[in-house]
């Protein structure tokens, strides 16, 4: 079944996907202060290529880690610390994570990284702000707007 899923996904939606806006912007605001950035998923890492050429940053990611990287997916941390050592062992405590879901924030949380939420997940920002998230946004047009005072540009990572 699983199978079966991924296959009509790829087919039938994944040619229809868009990046969201501001995505590019957002990830050269956050390397330009020289910050390292890693994309950390629960999806295959076929699958994450394929989205960072959608959002069109695959120049702009330090490293990636993907469900083929860790043991247990997400709400568990495992993503998340394959994804800081990809980052040549980055310590959580000078990590910040940005998330669209309660599983990004919760993950996060028991990896030891700061959470921001994304509204653009669909989740509401309650369930973002209870499930660990410090700050939130609606998605990343509106985050690399108020990036000054955002939680990104108060860290030195």
């Amino acid at each position: 079944m699983e199978r079966f899923r991924a296959t009509r996904f790829r087919e039938r939606y994944l040619p229809k996907a868009r990046g969201f806006p501001c995505v590019r912007e957002l990830f050269q605001r956050i390397g330009a202060q020289g910050s390292a950035i890693a994309l950390a998923s629960s999806c295959k890492a076929d699958e994450l290529d394929v989205y960072m050429e959608l959002a069109g940053i695959p120049d702009l990611v330090d490293a990636t880690a993907s469900s083929d990287d860790a043991d247990r997916s997400k709400p568990h941390p495992d993503i998340f610390e394959a994804a800081l050592q990809r980052l040549g062992g980055m310590a959580a405590e000078d990590s910040i994570v940005v998330g669209d879901s309660p599983y990004d924030a919760e993950s996060a949380g028991k990896a030891g990284i700061v959470a921001v939420g994304l509204l653009s997940g669909g989740f509401p920002e309650v369930e973002l702000r209870a499930a660990g998230c410090v700050a939130i946004y609606k998605d990343a047009q509106d985050l690399l707007k108020q990036f000054g005072s955002s939680p990104l540009a108060a860290t030195e990572i």
